[in-house]
């Protein structure tokens, strides 16, 4: 998440020499493939559309960024055969945390936030200190949210150009704490090729079990840069996701477009041709084929 990254470079050299418990992270997929440091790993696909059609596994991933990668998660991530890596994050995010992987040259940076937005790390922390108790961390993102909606939508274009093209699979999306960027993007996906909207809330809301492994480092960070004036229950709408702030833009988007798909023509000038060659690729007759649908 944008707001965690620049929070995590004020305080990384003073964390960087703690010495942490390593621990192994299930990741959430029918392979259950195993990574020690890389939070939110999970399929995109697995799900089955309304009529009667699943996304196909394997084509999909979606998790955090890939900074804190062992050598061993390194290892596992290129059995995975990725051809594309979608990078959320801003220009000063990749650049403070660069991706631990042997694959740079598949990386495609699809910006889901403009730098010139971002705000100085002394902005947040004079924000922090000035506000701290009536601070509501809430509307901040839903506004993020609003803002992806509404103003990234050549970026938007961009994903799904290279979701028409079959040698860019297996694909992965990441950001920071890959659950709202990689939330809103995953589920634009899944919409598209018509998994039901209460499955996609669903499956949007695992992010809370995905990163739980990053939780108690991002609320030290807040506390700490508030000088303990945020206090852990305002914190909590950041380290997690809430069903409203999805749900909210998605009601917006129907109200206005009627689909996902209307969304995608209309407003993001997605070339129909490209969303039916995406359905071509990633779909396939759910009849016998183990389904993850998030219900």
């Amino acid at each position: 998440m944008i707001f965690f990254s620049y929070l995590f470079s004020f305080f990384i050299k003073a964390y960087d020499r703690e010495k942490r418990i390593e621990r192994i992270f299930t990741s959430m997929n029918e392979h259950n493939i195993q990574f020690s440091k890389l939070a939110n790993f999970r399929e995109v696909g697995g799900l089955q559309t309304t009529d009667q059609m699943v996304i196909k596994q394997g084509m999909i991933y979606r998790s955090a960024d890939l900074s804190r990668l062992t050598k061993q998660d390194i290892m596992t991530f290129s059995t995975l055969g990725i051809q594309t890596i979608c990078d959320l994050r801003t220009s000063s995010e990749r650049k403070s945390h660069p991706p631990k992987i042997m694959e740079h040259d598949k990386i495609v940076h699809i910006p889901m936030q403009p730098d010139s937005m971002m705000p100085s790390k002394w902005t947040m922390f004079r924000m922090l200190i000035a506000e701290g108790k009536s601070l509501s961390f809430t509307p901040i993102m839903k506004d993020v949210y609003q803002s992806m909606l509404y103003e990234r939508k050549k970026e938007i274009q961009q994903l799904f150009t290279l979701l028409s093209d079959e040698k860019n699979y297996p694909l992965m999306l990441h950001c920071t704490s890959g659950k709202d960027r990689t939330g809103f993007l995953s589920a634009l996906i899944q919409l598209a090729a018509g998994v039901p909207v209460h499955t996609v809330l669903s499956e949007y809301m695992r992010s809370n079990e995905g990163v739980k492994m990053l939780v108690k480092r991002q609320e030290r960070f807040v506390r700490m840069m508030s000088l303990y004036r945020v206090s852990k229950e305002q914190i909590q709408p950041l380290l997690g996701v809430q069903q409203d702030y999805l749900e909210d833009v998605l009601n917006e988007m129907m109200d206005t477009y009627g689909s996902a798909e209307r969304y995608l023509l209309e407003a993001c000038d997605v070339p129909k041709d490209q969303l039916l060659k995406m359905k071509n690729i990633l779909l396939t007759p759910s009849a016998g084929i183990p389904s993850q649908n998030a219900e």
